[in-house]
């Protein structure tokens, strides 16, 4: 048999295969629901960040910091590239930490999520730039976006949560200020589109402080028409199961917080 006849069998056993698999989508995986997969972060590499760690399970090979990168697959893109997104959904988790003690062995923690109505956040005192509870504990205010990633070499998508803390908070305020400001030209005149309807571009940015530096987001407003159509009717799909209750928030497991501190892989100041 020569090379051409088993380059053409071999294509068409793969065509096969792939009709058979696209024929019986989805089966076997009817029964599991949200709360059986691990939500996927998209999250800023820090230099301290254990997927820059040789020596550690979740790392990372070529990436770096500033890179932005998916918590679950450990998929990433380069920060000057960046990566687009769709919103469909935005929350505010309230976390409970640990704080780090210099003089122990302590790494501080996560200790788990209030409640927004929990009266203990609105008797928090401010110790600098950190919240302190009346537990001693130190509170993190979570701004929590629901978005569809957009590979911007592929188009392939998937849903992902944007959580900004810290001085990712001003990051987050200007992305809902600009999401409202939005106008579409319609029949009727200029009109606010859906969230769905946004498309951003998020990259990573270097910031610094007296305290010192770091890795934030950006992000920038893009044409709809730079993703495909069909990442928007996953978005508008999301919207809807989001608005039913049916796509759940997590604050994030210790592993996805990266390490046991939350500052190891998350806006530090």
């Amino acid at each position: 048999m020569s090379n051409t006849q088993v380059a053409e069998k071999k294509t068409t056993a793969v065509a096969n295969i792939m009709a058979d698999l696209e024929a019986h989508s989805g089966a076997g995986m009817d029964q599991i629901g949200t709360e059986d997969m691990q939500i996927p972060f998209l999250r800023v590499l820090q230099p301290m960040s254990p997927q820059l760690n040789e020596q550690e399970p979740v790392y990372i090979e070529n990436a770096s910091a500033g890179d932005l990168y998916n918590s679950v697959t450990g998929q990433f893109w380069k920060r000057k590239e960046g990566v687009y997104v769709i919103p469909f959904g935005y929350t505010v988790k309230y976390l409970e930490f640990l704080p780090k003690d210099p003089g122990s062995s302590s790494k501080g923690g996560l200790v788990g999520e209030l409640n927004a109505k929990d009266p203990d956040i609105h008797r928090t005192t401010r110790t600098g730039a950190v919240e302190i509870l009346p537990s001693g504990n130190e509170l993190i205010r979570s701004h929590q976006h629901l978005v569809v990633v957009v590979d911007p070499k592929t188009g392939a998508s998937h849903t992902a949560i944007c959580d900004l803390k810290k001085s990712g908070i001003k990051v987050s305020k200007r992305w809902n200020t600009m999401m409202r400001m939005v106008q579409y030209e319609g029949k009727n005149g200029p009109f606010n589109p859906p969230m769905w309807g946004t498309v951003w571009k998020v990259t990573g940015v270097q910031e610094s402080n007296d305290y010192g530096s770091w890795f934030n987001l950006s992000v920038d407003r893009v044409d709809p028409t730079d993703v495909p159509a069909q990442a928007i009717q996953e978005a508008k799909n999301m919207f809807e199961s989001f608005q039913k209750g049916e796509v759940k928030t997590s604050a994030g497991t210790a592993d996805e917080m990266g390490a046991a501190t939350p500052t190891t892989d998350d806006v530090p100041f």
